[in-house]
């Protein structure tokens, strides 16, 4: 779910090298193929480029949304948003959600028989449900909007989304010792915070136009559903992996659009 990288000699520290760590982050969390050479920087250093990223695949998926919406039916475009957010991430974060759903689904497990569970790259009933009915409810979400307001939601909860899997970084400790939740280094709480502050700012923002209440609430969702989902992984777990933190960023995202759909036109 993150980055592996190289240790780095610094921070990133101007505009280049800001530049050069979003298009490495953006290369893993995406399937982009940029010409970035080996990775220089922990994603743990350069955690507010996350938010940026979010932004660009919700506008991906917004703007095939919008395009389906005014096409045909809300359900259509919903899926094909949907579908193109998923090739655009390799389901990365999906993976993340299924693995995570499978080891903590079962009653009466230690933590390493959950861990060994997750590490299973088959999908049992646990993480078949759990997928299947996140793509549901981001389906039944996005079809009540219209095109436009699908496109700035999208943008916004996947921007949110993104910046969340900050919070585990700092709120916990991976679990294992290598591996690529290890592999993300720790964060300042200052770059948490920051992180946060850039994805609630533009989901804020992005919302403002379909209603304050909304603006406020969706991002809070989003917010909550990241704490509780890192608490209770941490709970069974003891801490995080790679495959927790895409189960993270999909709760946040999940919350944040149920929300929206709610009680924007209401």
């Amino acid at each position: 779910m993150t980055s592996p990288s190289e240790p780095p000699t610094s921070r990133p520290s101007s505009f280049d090298e800001w530049l050069q760590a979003f298009k490495e982050q953006a290369c893993f969390f995406t399937g982009l193929k940029l010409e970035v050479g080996a990775p220089r920087w922990p994603l743990a250093d350069v955690l507010p480029v996350l938010p940026l990223i979010g932004a660009g695949v919700g506008l991906a998926a917004g703007l095939i949304f919008a395009i389906g919406r005014g096409l045909g039916p809300g359900w259509l475009a919903a899926v094909l948003a949907v579908g193109a957010a998923v090739l655009i991430t390799r389901a990365l974060h999906e993976d993340g959600l299924a693995d995570t759903a499978d080891g903590l689904g079962p009653h009466g497990l230690d933590a390493d028989r959950r861990l060994e569970i997750m590490r299973d790259s088959r999908n049992g009933t646990f993480g078949v449900l759990a997928l299947a009915l996140s793509v549901l409810l981001k389906v039944a979400c996005l079809a009540s909007f219209s095109g436009a307001t699908g496109l700035v939601v999208l943008i916004a909860a996947h921007a949110l989304s993104r910046a969340a899997i900050a919070y585990p970084l700092l709120a916990q400790s991976p679990v294992h010792a290598e591996g690529l939740g290890a592999q993300a280094g720790k964060p300042t709480d200052n770059d948490v915070w920051l992180t946060i502050g850039i994805g609630v700012a533009l989901a804020f923002l992005l919302l403002l136009g379909t209603g304050f209440f909304v603006a406020v609430l969706a991002p809070l969702a989003a917010l909550a559903a990241a704490w509780y989902a890192t608490r209770a992984i941490a709970e069974r777990i003891g801490g995080y992996t790679g495959d927790t933190l895409g189960a993270v960023q999909q709760s946040a995202e999940i919350a944040f659009l149920v929300v929206a759909a709610l009680f924007i036109g209401r």
